[in-house]
């Protein structure tokens, strides 16, 4: 068998000759300009600092029935439904697509003081658009976190090790106490977002089976989460608003169910209306 030499390797086409010293150029030209634009919004901001947290709301607000920002949010959005709907000539219509452009560019200037935007290629790695040594899935957040040396999260993506995925203590207890066909039910339909068929086909078992083993570990989780949360803002301590509105929505359900009290998800579309035949 010939082998070739270095200096054929080098002229081989589609080889290494695939990176030129244009490209190499082309990308340090890109990263010079990014670099330059990240510098002149960050003297924009020093110069002509935005708060934008007064658009947000605080707790108090967002606790509240009825909040000035909510209202001034509402008030916008329905405005731009009424210019919608009165739209009749072309004039019309470029008013309301200049409101939404209008939108557009206030939401790109808000990233635009946070993030420096970019294309695919990660101009700072000097990566080809179109590479032939080094494939684009090696790219990826899982694959870069796991030559980083970050594999924790690798090691506990499975049933009985994925407790430790989360940093709350009690979460963590709760579902490492569960069984483990309940750990196996909870992690395909929870992490791995299995579909109850395709869960059923894998173990062998009914789709019924597999929604009612659903409904009874979903029912013990939210019981425990719901005493945990009732103790916790008994002892004065602060919740978080989607914890006070698990607690409210459960505390509705479980007035009119009692103990089998569970708030449901899988039904996120509207039943069709049956259509009355002739």
């Amino acid at each position: 068998m010939a082998y070739l030499s270095d200096d054929e390797l080098l002229d081989t086409e589609g080889g290494f000759t695939g990176w030129d010293a244009g490209a190499e150029e082309t990308l340090e030209q890109a990263l010079a300009e990014e670099r330059l634009a990240e510098l002149e919004s960050e003297l924009e901001q020093d110069e002509h600092p935005i708060d934008y947290e007064a658009e947000l709301e605080d707790e108090e607000e967002e606790a509240a029935p009825v909040s000035d920002k909510r209202l001034k949010r509402e008030m916008r959005a329905e405005a731009i439904r009424r210019l919608e709907e009165a739209a009749r000539t072309e004039k019309d219509f470029r008013a309301v697509v200049e409101e939404w452009n209008k939108l557009d560019r206030n939401r790109e200037r808000r990233e635009r003081d946070h993030e420096n935007l970019r294309g695919d290629v990660p101009l700072e790695y000097q990566a080809v658009p179109e590479p032939k040594l080094i494939p684009r899935w090696m790219n990826n957040p899982t694959y870069r976190q796991l030559m980083a040396g970050n594999f924790l999260d690798i090691l506990f993506d499975c049933p009985y090790e994925m407790h430790n995925l989360t940093a709350d203590a009690f979460v963590s207890r709760m579902v490492e106490e569960l069984s483990e066909e309940h750990k196996e039910v909870l992690y395909f339909l929870s992490l791995r977002l299995y579909s109850t068929t395709r869960l059923a086909a894998v173990r062998g078992q009914s789709d019924r089976n597999i929604r009612k083993l659903r409904k009874t570990i979903h029912k013990k989780l939210q019981r425990q989460m719901y005493d945990h949360l009732c103790g916790k803002q008994e002892h004065g301590s602060s919740l978080t608003l989607r914890e006070r509105q698990f607690l409210e929505e459960y505390s509705k359900i479980a007035r009119k169910q009692g103990k089998d009290a569970v708030i449901r998800r899988e039904n996120k579309t509207k039943r069709r209306k049956k259509k009355n035949r002739p």
